[in-house]
């Protein structure tokens, strides 16, 4: 059966139930057949697993228990049976987008900034050599935080000057996190907000775990800006967990597309879905290489002279 189908039987929206369908597929609950390699939709049925054991007329069903286990984790994750009905409705009214910006969530969430820390701190050496950047001479971290990746960019490309753009809270703190090293002392932070402020001079771009915070309307806006401030050469690099084109995995970018739709309606996206919006903005030579764990990169040009 469609997603459409599905989501018209038990009356939701549909892109959250396509959402939610292609996480069950990547988790392995559901199979996914007859994919549209343009749009990756396609016919889902069950998994034996899933009729013996999430199915109410079987006698092993555990879906009580899962029941049980949702109560207990109930934040965000209850709220998913409302976002899958609601789709849009419920992103506006419990996300980002209901007014609520960064710089609350910075001041009131204690461990916010860790969180954002941690896997560019322990990944982010992955990212600085997924792709070879040596041509660039001027990297702008944007939304970098405190700096992880914006130091392993740094080690990993001695010549370039990098810098970090962020809001004013996350500067102010960002001096007493700066390792030691040659490297660390070559990173400059910069304040400001990448919607309201110009971006800082550069010739490549970075945005990781920036973009799936964002409806597509925000990161179009986003990409213009970049694309408008770069020199023409300069480029773009993305770092995300990037979903299968067919949607059917790999899990963490599932769950992570799951999380995003119920804390703040964003979203992960594929490779030819980043392809396609940054065309549309005018970026050129888009790679797209999505097999490094955890994240998958995107690199694009402005228009060569």
């Amino acid at each position: 059966m469609t997603a459409v189908r599905i989501a018209e039987a038990i009356r939701t929206d549909t892109d959250a139930t396509k959402r939610l369908l292609n996480a069950c597929a990547g988790l392995g609950l559901l199979l996914k057949e007859n994919v549209d390699k343009e749009t990756g939709d396609g016919e889902y049925q069950l998994t034996q697993a899933s009729r013996t054991f999430l199915t109410p007329s079987s006698s092993t069903n555990l879906g009580d228990w899962l029941g049980r286990l949702a109560v207990v984790f109930s934040s965000p994750w209850g709220d998913l049976p409302k976002a899958v009905k609601e789709g849009p409705a419920f992103s506006t009214l419990n996300g980002l987008d209901r007014g609520k910006t960064f710089e609350d969530v910075y001041s009131t969430e204690k461990y916010f900034m860790g969180a954002m820390e941690g896997l560019t701190t322990v990944f982010g050496a992955r990212t600085a050599s997924a792709i070879d950047l040596a041509e660039f001479q001027n990297i702008c971290d944007i939304g970098g935080c405190t700096g992880p990746l914006a130091y392993h960019l740094a080690a990993a490309y001695p010549k370039a000057a990098v810098s970090v753009f962020d809001l004013p809270e996350v500067v102010k703190v960002a001096e007493d996190r700066r390792p030691v090293g040659e490297h660390a002392e070559r990173v400059s932070f910069i304040p400001g907000d990448f919607f309201q402020d110009p971006l800082p001079p550069a010739d490549l771009y970075v945005v990781c775990r920036i973009l799936h915070d964002w409806t597509e309307d925000k990161v179009l806006v986003l990409l213009t800006k970049m694309h408008d401030s770069l020199p023409q050469g300069g480029g773009v690099l993305i770092a995300e967990h990037i979903l299968d084109d067919n949607k059917s995995g790999p899990e963490m970018a599932h769950k992570y597309d799951l999380h995003m739709m119920l804390v703040n309606g964003g979203r992960q996206r594929t490779g030819q879905e980043f392809n396609r919006l940054l065309s549309s903005v005018g970026f050129t030579e888009v790679t797209v290489r999505s097999n490094s764990y955890p994240f998958g990169h995107v690199l694009a040009r402005k228009q060569r002279v």
